[in-house]
């Protein structure tokens, strides 16, 4: 994760300088266990570092926060995991990502968009993006290192899996790190969740990254349409 500021860096050091201080008798006049006195610098000292690490863990902020589409269920409970991690820190930057429908106002990105600005952020701050191999290369260009991902425990592992296979590719830098925001699963969300990896995998080891999506026979449209009947949303 990166700091917003660097007050917390000059604190941590203003910490130290004065430690050093405190434990050098000719300039405090006194040290710890001395007399049983505690110099008023080795005070000061701890005042700065406690201050520097209270700055480091509300400062800290993912580089973005990626929100895939799912059903317009989880896509809601995704945008909600998303924002919470990301409410107290101003400059966080969340990507939407999943297939954009026409017309647009009526796409489940759209609907991200919108739950995200009624939430209070600017636009500024919201990056959408179709296409599962695209959102890795913007990653890579937007020097992105630490990347928070919103969704279900099944559909994360599946992201984990194209993440692996772009970093072999060249498409993601290796520095690239993933953390799971875990959103609720339902029974359903599971089971999806294992039939889309299933298919990611076969799709990545027969032609990695420019096969996904891509299987032939209509067989994952198939059975996703069977899922449907069975176990129809909420």
């Amino acid at each position: 994760m990166r700091h917003k500021n660097p007050v917390g860096f000059s604190l941590l050091v203003l910490s130290a300088v004065f430690l050093l201080i405190s434990l050098n008798p000719t300039i405090t006049g006194s040290i710890i266990g001395v007399n049983e006195k505690i110099s008023p610098v080795y005070l000061v000292s701890l005042i700065f570092f406690i201050s520097s690490v209270l700055i480091f863990a509300s400062r800290q902020t993912l580089d973005a926060i990626m929100i895939p589409t799912g059903s317009y269920k989880t896509d809601k409970e995704r945008t909600e995991r998303a924002y919470e991690e990301g409410k107290d820190k101003p400059g966080q930057v969340y990507l939407i990502t999943g297939r954009i429908d026409k017309p647009v106002k009526t796409s489940q990105v759209y609907s991200i968009y919108k739950q995200l600005r009624s939430y209070g952020i600017k636009p500024g701050k919201i990056r959408i993006e179709g296409k599962s191999a695209n959102t890795l290369e913007k990653l890579k260009q937007m020097g992105a290192h630490d990347v928070g991902i919103a969704s279900n425990p099944t559909h994360l592992d599946s992201f984990e899996d194209l993440i692996k296979e772009a970093k072999k590719e060249g498409i993601a830098g290796n520095d690239l790190r993933v953390h799971r925001l875990t959103a609720p699963e339902s029974f359903r969300d599971w089971v999806y969740g294992i039939v889309h990896r299933t298919i990611y995998r076969y799709e990545l080891a027969h032609g990695g990254l420019k096969a996904v999506g891509k299987t032939k026979l209509g067989i994952k449209k198939k059975i996703i349409g069977i899922l449907d009947r069975i176990m129809p949303e909420e």
